[in-house]
């Protein structure tokens, strides 16, 4: 490992310019957290959508929430996308519908995992292109979209391209 770090370091300063040129890198849009209540909305969102998930289950759900934020058919706030209505109600059901009882344990999980997405931009690279989920429980037919992973409870998806 020390051996293949060291070539790699010598063929950087061999070639910095080319290596650092041809590097076809996607930049993503950065989102920073712009107020508490941005980061209460991704905290609220984690705790309703994935209560018995654990920390990969909770990130993945922030990550779709933020990759929404992202996308451009969607709200460009992280409350926006959380509470946004379409023609059959609301995008995430627990915004318009009845809700779990607030645990405070696990909105403490949560909000660690929404800050940690929005501080220090954790993500998941499996789901950078994810937009949707949903429980194991239910079976939508969403022809717009592809499955990419299941995550505990869930299973999120792309849509088809």
């Amino acid at each position: 490992m020390k051996r293949i770090l060291a070539i790699f370091i010598l063929l950087l300063m061999l070639y910095p310019v080319s290596l650092k040129t041809n590097l076809n890198i996607p930049s993503v849009k950065t989102i920073s957290m712009t107020s508490e209540k941005e980061l209460r909305c991704l905290a609220e969102n984690i705790h309703y959508e994935a209560p018995a998930e654990p920390y990969l289950g909770k990130l993945a759900v922030a990550m779709v929430t933020m990759n929404r934020v992202r996308h451009p058919d969607f709200p460009k706030t992280i409350c926006g996308v959380v509470y946004q209505r379409n023609p059959r109600g609301c995008q995430f059901s627990w915004t318009c519908g009845a809700k779990m009882k607030f645990n405070q344990t696990i909105y403490n999980e949560s909000m660690r995992v929404a800050k940690s997405v929005l501080t220090d931009r954790e993500q998941l690279v499996s789901l950078e292109n994810a937009l949707y989920f949903h429980n194991t429980k239910v079976t939508p037919n969403w022809t717009f979209a592809r499955p990419v992973v299941r995550i505990g409870g869930h299973i999120f998806y792309e849509p088809k391209t």
